[in-house]
């Protein structure tokens, strides 16, 4: 239920607060004081376009908040928490649009902010307008089949759940199809390449740091004849031969016989003698090593070519699969689980078959059941719409649900055929104004005020089963009055069982049926208007109804009239 609105610097209106009840709220006012302009403002708190010029002029921006009391609304405050638009056990919601002169918005949501599509997601779950050129659930023939379905009551949509299940089941079923037969790819082709990168990764027995081990060897195998030369030139150096008369050894012993006779003579050279014998100890190690090393280098051709076998083997795998071990063993990793889905799927292929059969038989049965339903049930939908709009001054009118069924043989869809998510039927309301005229599209030949009253004698018949709290209606009163102004009361009255209902109206016979009745007024201000509302008290109410009446002079006799069809309506 919308409970409170505050409008700020819009179009007309400077600043506008009011609080609205239950039951039925009635707008009224002297044309062009801006009664239609509330409903645009609640317009834009539930999603509509914005427009920097309906700024008010020399305002910065437009401020708009809106409160709706869910309490009463558990289905509804349930699909908004599920939607996270509240949080759980929040009672309240709080919609609020600034509109800034230079065409920025933002929109908030409880406090926090939120996209503009936002407010018309919940738009969409609290509030159905219907008015000027706002008629949009009427006017778009994608919602007739949603009415109808309604309509045709609680077994109908519980067929129709079902359908929508194992449709959704189908679609799933048919994309698992897809993916196993690779979309598009031939699967036993994928399996026989995974296979194969597989076994290749395997086959190389790959061991880590091997690559730059293998490279280290084969570098040195390469340079083996140089590297014996050197180290034998080393050892040479070191050591020396029957030929070398200067090897680094042999003059280390002599220095080390001169240090020690210094050493007899002067003890303070002893840690330098020290020092001289233990580099001669590490000289005959360093010439150890260099001869065992030289005697194990490998100049066997045939392992050289070994080993360039298995680095170009390797290269040319980490090249194929990432350009590192942990690349190539990621890939194989990757390629495993691809195969192992790809067996499974196979596997499963044969039941995947069977299981789409069944849900196509079994769709095939409940959309055929549900085109029946809908059949029969349009018919009684055509007598009860048209029977509403009898009393609502459109004698003569009437309204034809025409359902017709998607061929066997369309293609919808490329997977499930003429199979839709609600069936193979399409829905379209016509409207014909006239017995002899023929009825065509509702959204091409009705007028602004045939067209609220249509929405009201729909709203009427759908009323149980119609799940949006808030109704508003503009403009349902054009072109009619006396009896049938009052029988349009009535009709708004019937709807405040099930809705919050509003209706903006020039004509007192409707007004009378309101539980509250707010009056706006344009109050001249240096010279500008300024859009105010306010609720009425019985004294102000019947002061409002002679001005609707035409008569604002305040003559005795016309306030007992406001006062006579006040009561009436009380009555009723």
């Amino acid at each position: 239920m919308l409970t409170y609105l505050s409008v700020s610097d819009f179009a007309l209106i400077e600043s506008v607060e009011v609080d609205f009840h239950p039951g039925l709220n009635v707008i009224t006012g002297e044309t062009g004081a801006g009664k239609t302009v509330l409903v645009g403002a609640i317009g834009l708190l539930l999603g509509d376009r914005a427009d920097s010029l309906q700024v008010r002029l020399g305002a910065s921006s437009a401020r708009f908040q809106a409160v709706f009391a869910l309490s009463a609304l558990p289905l509804t405050a349930s699909e908004l928490e599920r939607l996270g638009y509240i949080d759980e056990g929040e009672t309240e919601l709080i919609l609020g649009r600034t509109v800034s002169s230079d065409g920025k918005s933002r929109c908030t949501v409880n406090g926090r902010l939120a996209p503009v599509a936002a407010l018309a997601d919940i738009g969409a779950l609290l509030v159905e307008v219907h008015g000027q050129n706002t008629h949009q659930a009427l006017l778009k023939p994608g919602t007739h089949l949603e009415y109808l379905d309604r309509f045709a009551g609680p077994g109908h949509l519980e067929t129709l759940v079902d359908y929508r299940a194992r449709h959704a089941n189908l679609r799933s079923l048919l994309a698992e199809k897809r993916e196993s037969n690779g979309e598009g790819r031939d699967p036993t082709t994928e399996a026989e390449l995974l296979s194969h990168e597989i076994e290749v990764i395997d086959n190389v027995r790959l061991q880590p740091g091997e690559l730059e081990e293998l490279e280290a060897d084969a570098k040195r195998m390469r340079h083996a004849r140089e590297l014996w030369e050197l180290a034998s030139r080393v050892e040479d150096a070191l050591v020396g031969d029957d030929r070398s008369s200067f090897a680094a050894l042999e003059m280390l012993e002599k220095s080390q016989s001169d240090m020690q006779a210094m050493v007899a003579h002067d003890e303070k050279l002893a840690p330098v003698a020290d020092r001289l014998e233990s580099i001669g100890y590490e000289l005959e190690d360093v010439a150890a090593e260099v001869v065992r090393y030289r005697e194990s280098l490998e100049t066997d051709p045939e392992r050289l070519e070994e080993v360039e076998t298995r680095l170009s083997s390797l290269r040319d795998l980490f090249r194929r699969y990432g350009g590192s071990l942990e690349a190539v063993l990621l890939y194989r990793e990757e390629a495993s689980r691809k195969l192992a889905r790809l067996e499974e799927l196979a596997s499963r292929g044969a039941v995947l078959d069977s299981e789409i059969h069944e849900e196509q038989v079994a769709i095939s049965i409940l959309a055929a059941e549900l085109s029946e339903s809908r059949k029969t049930s349009a018919a009684l939908l055509e007598r009860a719409v048209t029977q509403e709009m009898s009393q609502l001054e459109l004698a003569g009118a009437r309204v034809e649900v025409m359902v017709t069924e998607r061929d066997v043989g369309a293609s919808r869809d490329r997977e499930t055929g003429p199979y839709g998510p609600s069936g193979t039927s399409e829905v379209e309301f016509l409207f014909s104004s006239q017995p002899s005229e023929p009825a065509r599209p509702l959204r091409k030949i009705a007028s602004g005020g045939e067209m609220s009253r249509v929405m009201l004698a729909l709203k009427i018949v759908l009323a149980e089963t119609d799940r949006l709290p808030v109704l508003i209606f503009d403009e349902v009163d054009a072109g009619i009055g006396g009896d049938t102004a009052r029988k349009i009361g009535e009709k708004l009255r019937v709807l405040t069982g099930y809705h919050q209902v509003f209706c903006i109206t020039h004509i007192p016979q409707i007004a009378t049926f309101a539980d509250w009745q707010y009056r706006v007024f344009k109050q001249q201000d240096d010279g500008s208007g300024n859009t105010t509302v306010e609720l009425l008290d019985d004294e102000s109410r019947i002061e409002e109804m002679c001005r609707m009446l035409g008569d604002s002079s305040g003559r005795k006799v016309t306030k007992e009239h406001a006062r006579d069809i006040l009561v009436r309506a009380r009555r009723k």
